[in-house]
């Protein structure tokens, strides 16, 4: 074993290049196994872990050491024996290598000796140029077997090489032959480990299994009744809907009648209305026209008066100046006096008609209120029903304090003195009753004087005349509907019973039944948020509102109406509720509640409403301000006390009521249960207080029980005599004034306390100290105030002090009272033991508080002794915890009735936690020790508990290494490591000894740690140069523990810098452009180190000097563009980079949006068409029922049994409603959505309105290498000099933004024409809070874009119309920009458009359209279609030839058939015309315009007037009203009868000659035909060198479709005497056949030359063609055959 021990520290010394790390982690994972098995998490019995260790015992165990040993081990053999594999594995390569070798050798040998026979060959042979050839290989062949050969003697080398290495490894391998066979001895023992730890997690995770089984089929048991439950819901649900659709579908046909007689009325009314104002505004024409004459003379008499007046001024200035007067003074007094006058005149008037119109508003509010008080006689004051509304006061409970402790005593009959001054009047009583009204502040309460009636002063009125009166009265209580007289005044019994059954009929009209999907609504037709009203804690007089949604949750439309409240709500309820008129389900409506209390008291009702299903109710509750009282426990438990030691324990009084009262607290008992004795001690020699004096056992029953019952009468009359006030307090208090209820209420209950307070300190017979004592007696007494007071929602404390005097057990029972009447009392119990051990600690809990490990803490324990000697008492500490805590000194005197303190020092160790394990807990840290004091000659121990909580004070971080790997020394690496503090207590920190290139944040490395909190720390590395750092950090804690964190990084000086590391672009709107430049510069022009700082990656070598190439990456998704993002730098220069920010929206989030936009919409569009399908149906269904009734009308004469029964089917057949409500819209999916879509536009454009500021940050690699590069992607760099720069983006809301076309940003004027014009209007809107001055670019001058207004200043919200004209003027795509500045954004705006060339295509092929052959006399129809192949709409003319002016022009060129290849000189494409001046050919429509993509048909109508087969003309096509464009010729004959035969060669010009044609011979005899013209068929043959080609000539046989009816519509043609032309060499295919009318045949004729045919001789010969159609005729064919040359 030393030998194998030694080995594997050579191992471990011949690699030591293992990482720490890779060795840490096979530790932790060895020391899980070794830790599973002491574990005690397993869970499995005592049985089965004994097994486990028997099993194990007689194997060798393998500890951890062990296996890192083994693991390196193993590690280094097999390392060994892969080296011997590889070693193998080469030599086996360089002897197949060898093999190949040798074979090549031998073959080129036996080439070289077959080359070498082939040249002795050709040299015997006299082949020279074969000979040279051969010696030219055999050279080869030698150099190749040259080479080959020295190949192989270096094969063989390496060979012997390879054999060598393998026989070294092994030599190697057989060193650890020993090691590696206890290696494999070992690994077997430690695999048997694994494989029982494997067993025992697999039986634990069997029982874990097992059990979540069952956790899962319980699971699913729930889950599947819960399903059951759903569906029976679910069920009923259903049903209710369709219970509530069938009540619905009863008030369809009601509201339809309703609405069309509601749309008749207002149609009547606005024809009124109308004709009303046609009639005035005639005869204000007239009246103006009739009063322009008064006007006239009017004018004309003001006109004479002034001029009059005048005059008279004048005369009287003359007068008083003849009479030496001041003229001036007396006027202006004369015309002071007449202005006064017409003022006071003014006056007067002004006064009559305000008079007069205060009279009016009187008269109109005397009506107004007569009918209010018509309509709502319950709001206004009425003597025979104040007393049906007036609420009696609430009674108030007395006082009860207590009930069940003692019984009352009867109360002594006290005679009742009231003062008869109170009730003067009877009317006081009548006051005192309206108080509690609702309507007393509006009613009359005038007091009668008391001196009108002296009879009544007299009379005691302490007991009322009549006991109904005051104290016996009863509010007025509706009686039930079955109750009600229905009888009429003089009616019958009958009478009744029809009034009966008429308001059943009407009740039952109102209510239906809502059936949906064949299912009944049962139910509440409306749910109500919230469900009850509750108006909680009020006050008198303050004003509450609450708002209630109620929602319809029937299956259809349904109606709700608000029928009112309950009675005695309505004097302080009102409610606001719009009728929301039809509802669908699911819909909600708002009702408005306000409370106005005017009285303390609590009320109850319910606000009630009428749906189409029926009546449902809201409950309405309003409460009063109350107590809420509780305590935290009614057990009060000492538990076991020494006698002479005070126990403090209180409970918590919590008031959770918004009313405050007063507490008192006093004990009640525990005098009567008290164990008193005077018996001896166990000690014997230890007396006790002399409390109770000489009470013997026997006796102190009884004097308790007296002593109980005097206490207990003392108590009692104090409350009999509060329970006597309260009376004459409620009798004072009611004349108060409402509003001051709750003050009042307070100050009474101020007054029974300090009523109760006198009582007790005045009328006792003992004082209150000796009081105190007697109840005290048990050791029970109260600790603190005895009388309090309870704030609303606050909590008091109820301290009880246990101070026993006496041994025993005590049980004592405590009441806490309050004043407020509906509070109950609260009983309180408190246990407790007592014993009379002399000596006693204190401090029975030494509470440590919380400590941490290796700390020192300490405490005093203070030790008593009650006893009359001196006492020797011992400390002992538990054997777990002498290590850790000790009790100084161990061993002491207490002198007589004296104390001793101990000092108790506690030390905690980490092996507390298992050591400890029996007192400590683990997962709480919580010590729990019992300690021992043991006294001399005392049997009974006297025993404290230590309490502490034991905490680490270690500081955890995440991570022990921490690599920054390569950083630049123009940046900075940041790791984040957490850092945890393991102490339940909060811990500092500070990171001590940073180096300068370090940095920590937050907080700079220092800050505090609370209990188990876990904060992350950013550890920044700066490298100030290139080098490699390593350095260490260190957290040090405030009580000096230290823990380290070890660092490394590589500092790299790239060749390259940047201007800017970071970029701050300035805020940029959505779909602006940004733009800053930044330099990359390249200052790396030395390599000489010792002068300055040089490139290298840490202490590598030094970058070289020349040009270096840079690659700038952006993230994808970033707004952010650089140009050029690759590029090249010499030495000493810098390159210009342009960094452009273009932010715009997310596309994902736009089509969210439009998504969102389009579901809303397409609900939108289904509930206008459900609208609509509901009115026509209503419509359809009132006009049925109209058809209806008018057959019910004509019916109802034949009988009235018979009318009877129709009117009561006709009422049973409603149809029922057929329209079904709008489906569900299903959300539309995002990914759907097209992209420039409407819908995308509109989201774009929406989001942008709502876009709020954002600020976003990129980071953007640059990658550097030396050399040159120039397309992105192929630079060769090293990641450790890459740059980073980092560009800050803030993005803000534009200022601008375009309104037309839904939003979007590009005119598109699509394809134009050239020279056409189109103008279009881009709409902008300012959304900015401010107003802006707008600017816009230059467009180009030369281009087809011209904006033709100019822009304005534009304030908030306003917007401004752009126009835009585009005239392209050639063909290609156009497209500028348009920038409209703002102050702080720009908005671009694209123009785009294509000028277009239009191009058609027509369906004639070949520009020739043949209309065929029709019989002379008829017509025929054809069409051709003209497609528009352009993007735009095309405007088309069509123009024949022959109606051309230039016709007679084209017509005088040479004809067609005497051209020769004359191209210059167009064909004249106008043929044949008809004779009587018609056009042959017509086309229709002649003009019109084609859509883009579409085609236009065009019919050709062929219209002849005599025989010719040469009808022709040509067809012009011209687009947009310019030059021709397309062109084709239109072809026709005519035929006199319907078979023809055509083809071969022409016999007749097509050219129609205008001489005047000879007369024809009249023929005698009519019934002679005409014999039809022949048909010549020139057949040539082509000789070749041996043979001649057979010749094929093709001609056709017609078939005209005529319009005759009698005619035949097919014909027949056959070929006679074939015969006798095959001789010559002549065949024709087909002979004889049938043809279609409109239809044509080919007839193939072939001459195949005789064998002994002369070539130079032409054969000619004919045949007849019989044609069968209308008549028969024959057709004569000559066939001419000739042989010619190629």
């Amino acid at each position: 074993m030393e030998v194998e021990e030694d080995k594997c520290s050579s191992i471990q010394e011949e690699f030591p290049e293992d990482s720490e790390a890779e060795e840490i982690l096979y530790l932790s994972d060895i020391k899980d196994y070794d830790t599973i098995d002491s574990s005690s998490d397993l869970e499995f019995s005592d049985s089965e872990a004994d097994v486990e260790v028997q099993d194990s015992a007689p194997e060798e165990r393998i500890l951890w050491k062990d296996q890192v040993r083994m693991i390196h081990l193993r590690r280094y053999l097999d390392a060994l024996t892969k080296n011997l594999e590889d070693r193998n594995y080469h030599l086996q390569e360089a002897r197949s290598e060898l093999q190949n070798c040798r074979e090549r050798l031998v073959q080129l040998k036996q080439e070289a000796t077959a080359v070498q026979g082939d040249i002795e060959k050709a040299i015997n042979e006299n082949n020279v140029p074969s000979s040279r050839r051969l010696t030219s290989q055999h050279e080869r062949i030698r150099k190749e077997l040259h080479n080959e050969e020295k190949l192989e003697a270096l094969i063989k080398l390496n060979v012997e090489t390879a054999e060598y290495e393998v026989a070294k490894a092994e030599v190697e391998m057989g060193k650890y032959q020993l090691v590696e066979d206890d290696l494999w001895r070992r690994e077997e023992v430690f695999q048997h480990q694994q494989t029982s730890i494997a067993d025992l997690r697999h039986r634990r995770e069997v029982r874990y299994k097992n059990m979540a089984q069952k956790m899962h089929k319980s699971a699913q048991l729930s889950h599947q009744n819960a399903e059951a439950e759903r569906k029976v819901r679910e069920k009923e649900m259903i049903e209710k809907a369709r219970r509530s659709h069938d009540r619905a579908r009863r008030f369809v046909q009601g509201t339809i009648n309703k609405m069309r007689r509601r749309v008749e009325a207002e149609e009547e009314q606005d024809r009124a209305f109308k004709q009303k104002r046609m009639d005035m505004l005639i005869n204000l024409k007239g009246s103006i026209t009739a009063n322009r004459e008064n006007l006239r003379a009017m004018q004309a008499r003001d006109k004479a008066l002034e001029k009059r007046r005048s005059q008279l001024e004048l005369r009287r200035e003359q007068q008083i100046l003849s009479a030496e007067g001041n003229a001036s003074e007396i006027m202006m007094r004369d015309n002071l006096l007449k202005a006064h006058a017409q003022k006071a005149a003014a006056h007067k008037a002004a006064d009559t008609d305000r008079r007069v119109e205060i009279v009016e508003r009187l008269l109109i509010e005397e009506e107004r209120m007569k009918k209010r008080k018509e309509a709502y006689p319950y709001l206004f004051t009425d003597a025979s029903t104040d007393k049906a509304k007036m609420v009696k006061p609430r009674k108030r409970k007395p006082v009860k304090l207590l009930d069940d402790m003692i019984a009352k005593d009867e109360e002594a009959d006290r005679p009742v003195e009231l003062d008869a001054s109170k009730f003067e009047d009877n009317t006081q009583s009548d006051d005192e009753e309206n108080r509690f009204s609702s309507f007393a502040q509006t009613a009359e309460n005038t007091l009668m004087p008391s001196s009108d009636s002296d009879e009544e002063t007299g009379t005691n009125l302490a007991k009322p005349e009549f006991d109904g009166l005051w104290d016996r009265h009863k509010p007025y209580k509706a009686p039930p509907d079955g109750t009600i007289n229905l009888k009429p005044v003089g009616g019958s019994k009958m009478q009744k019973d029809i009034m009966q059954r008429g308001l059943q009929q009407q009740r039952d009209g109102i209510v239906t039944h809502q059936v949906a999907a064949g299912r009944e609504f049962k139910g509440r037709p409306f749910y109500s948020k919230p469900d009850v009203i509750h108006f909680k804690d009020f006050d008198v007089g303050k004003t509450y509102r609450k708002k209630v949604l109620l929602t319809n949750v029937s299956y259809t439309v349904n109606y709700c109406k608000l029928t009112g409240i309950t009675e005695h709500l309505k004097d302080f309820i009102e409610t606001s509720f719009d009728p929301p008129g039809q509802m669908s389900a699911g819909l909600t409506c708002e009702l408005q509640v306000t409370f106005k209390p005017m009285i303390n008291e609590d009320l109850e009702g319910e606000v009630t409403f009428l749906a189409q299903t029926g009546p449902f109710s809201i409950p309405l509750i309003c409460t009063t301000k109350k107590c809420d009282l509780s305590v935290s426990s009614q057990l009060i438990d000492f538990g076991v006390s020494v006698i002479g030691e005070t126990l403090h324990k209180s409970v918590t009084l919590v008031n959770r009521g918004a009313l405050g009262t007063k507490v008192e607290f006093y004990k009640i008992s525990g005098v009567k249960r008290v164990n008193l004795t005077t018996a001896e001690t166990s000690l014997g020699r230890v007396t006790t207080a002399n409390t109770m004096g000489n009470v013997s056992p026997d006796s102190a029953p009884l004097d308790q029980e007296t002593g109980d019952k005097d206490i207990m009468d003392k108590l009692v009359s104090p409350m009999k005599t509060v329970d006597d006030t309260k009376k004459d307090d409620e009798a004072q208090s009611s004349n108060t004034n409402q509003d001051a209820g709750v003050d009042g209420e307070r100050e009474r209950d101020g007054e029974k306390m300090e009523q109760l307070e006198s009582i007790f300190s005045e009328e006792m017979e003992m004082p209150l100290n000796d009081m105190e004592d007697l109840l005290s007696i048990d050791g029970m007494k109260i600790g603190g105030e005895r009388l309090m007071e309870i704030a609303p929602f606050s909590s008091v404390k109820l301290e009880v002090i246990w101070q026993p005097t006496v041994p025993g057990k005590v049980e004592t029972e405590f009441i806490v009272a309050f004043t407020d009447p509906d509070s109950e009392s609260i009983t309180l119990q408190a246990n407790a033991d007592a014993i009379d051990v002399p000596v006693w600690v204190e401090r029975q809990c030494i509470d440590l508080k919380t400590c941490m490990l290796d700390r020192l803490y300490q405490d005093t324990i203070i030790v008593n002794n009650r006893a009359t000697t001196a006492l020797r008492v011992k400390f002992e500490v538990c054997k777990q915890l002498r290590d850790h805590l000790e009790l100084l000194p161990k061993t002491g005197y207490i002198q007589a009735q004296a104390q001793f303190s101990a000092q108790l020092k506690f030390l905690p160790r980490p092996s507390i936690f298992t050591e400890m394990s029996q007192f400590f807990d683990k997962e709480t840290g919580v010590l729990e020790a019992p300690m021992i004091i043991t006294v001399m000659d005392q049997v009974r121990p006297v025993s404290f508990t230590v309490h502490a909580v034991v905490t680490y004070t270690d500081l955890e971080f995440d991570v022990k290494n921490i690599d920054f790997g390569h950083c630049t020394i123009y940046e900075s690496v940041k790791k984040t490591v957490r850092l945890t503090n393991k102490s339940i207590l909060p811990q500092q920190y500070g990171f001590v000894g940073v180096p300068q290139f370090v940095d920590v944040q937050p907080g700079d490395g220092f800050g505090t740690l609370l209990p188990l909190e876990t904060i992350e720390l950013d550890i920044i590395f700066l490298p100030a140069k290139a080098k490699e750092y390593t350095f260490t950090l260190s957290c040090k804690s405030l009580i000096n523990r230290e823990f380290k964190i070890e660092c490394k990084g590589v500092g790299v000086h790239p060749p390259l810098e940047l201007s800017h590391q970071v970029v701050h672009l300035a805020a940029t709107a959505m779909y602006d452009v940004t733009m800053t430049t930044v330099h990359v510069i390249n200052s790396h022009t030395n390599m000489n180190e010792f002068s300055h700082p040089v490139p290298r990656i840490g202490t590598g070598p030094i970058a070289p000097v020349g040009p270096t190439s840079f690659e700038f990456n952006v993230p994808d998704g970033a707004p952010l563009t650089l140009a050029p993002s690759v590029g090249t730098v010499m030495p000493g220069k810098k390159q210009s980079v342009m960094v452009r920010f273009t932010p715009t929206l997310d596309d994902a989030v736009i089509r969210i949006e439009a998504a969102a936009v389009a579901t809303r919409l397409e609900e939108q569009r289904l509930e206008s068409e459900y609208k609509a399908s509901l009115v026509s149906q209503e419509i359809a269904e009132s006009q049925s029922l109209k058809r209806k009734t008018s057959g019910k009308g004509k019916a109802a004469g034949k009988a009235a049994t018979k009318g009877a029964k129709s009117r009561t089917s006709g009422e049973i057949t409603t149809p029922p409603p057929t329209t079904k409500p709008p489906p569900v819209v299903e959300p539309r999916d995002a990914d759907s959505v097209i992209k420039g879509s409407d819908e995308y536009v509109a989201a774009q454009a929406s989001l942008l309105r709502q876009y709020s500021n954002d600020f976003e940050t990129f980071v953007i690699p640059c990658y550097v290498a030396s050399g040159n590069c120039v397309n992105p992607g192929q630079l060769s760099y090293s990641e450790h000099d890459t740059l980073y720069l980092t560009v800050h983006c803030p993005r803000v809301k534009p200022e601008l933004v375009v309104i037309s076309d839904r939003g979007r940003t590009t005119t598109d004027f699509s394809d134009v024409s050239i020279g056409q014009s189109v103008l279009k209007s881009i709409t902008i809107q300012n959304i900015s809070m401010q107003h802006i001055n707008l600017r816009a670019s230059c467009l180009d001058t030369n281009g087809p874009f011209v904006m033709l207004n100019s822009l304005r200043h534009l304030a908030p919200n306003s917007s401004h119309t752009i126009l835009i004209n585009f005239t392209p003027h050639k063909t290609k795509d156009f497209q500028e920009v348009l920038k409209i500045h703002c102050p702080d954004s720009v908005l671009a705006l694209t123009l785009k458009g294509k000028g277009v060339q239009p191009v058609v295509s027509l369906s004639i092929e070949d520009n020739l359209m043949d209309l065929g052959a029709v019989v002379v006399g008829e017509y025929r129809e054809e069409t051709f279609k003209i497609n528009n192949m352009s993007p735009l709409a095309v405007q088309y003319s069509i123009k024949l030839d022959s109606v051309s002016l230039l016709r007679h022009a084209r017509s005088q060129g040479v004809p067609e058939f005497l051209r020769h290849n004359d191209s210059l000189n167009k064909p004249h494409l106008v043929g044949v015309q008809n004779n009587n001046g018609q056009n042959v050919f017509d086309c229709v429509p002649v003009e019109g315009s084609i859509p883009a993509g579409g085609s236009q048909e065009v019919t050709v109508s062929f219209a002849p007037d005599h025989i010719s087969d040469h009808f022709s003309d040509g067809v012009h096509i011209e687009l947009f009203g310019e030059q021709e464009s397309y062109s084709f010729q239109l072809l026709g004959q005519v035929k006199e009868h319907i078979m023809y035969l055509e083809g071969g060669e022409p016999l007749s010009p097509e050219v129609e000659s205008l001489s005047v044609a000879p007369p024809a011979e009249v023929d005698e005899d009519p019934t002679k035909m005409h014999a039809p013209p022949p048909v010549l068929v020139n057949l040539e043959s082509v000789a070749q060198e041996n043979e001649f080609t057979v010749a094929t000539r093709d001609i056709h046989v017609g078939c005209v479709r005529t319009m005759a009816v009698s005619q035949k519509k097919n014909g027949e043609w056959s070929f006679e005497n074939v015969q006798a032309l095959a001789s010559l060499g002549f065949t024709i295919e087909p002979q004889k056949g049938m043809v279609e009318a409109g239809c044509k045949k080919a007839i193939t004729i072939t001459w195949t030359p005789p064998p002994d045919h002369n070539s130079s001789v032409a054969v000619e010969t004919s045949v007849w063609c019989t044609l069968k159609g209308d008549i028969a005729e024959q057709v004569k064919v000559i066939l001419r055959a000739l042989i010619v040359s190629e």
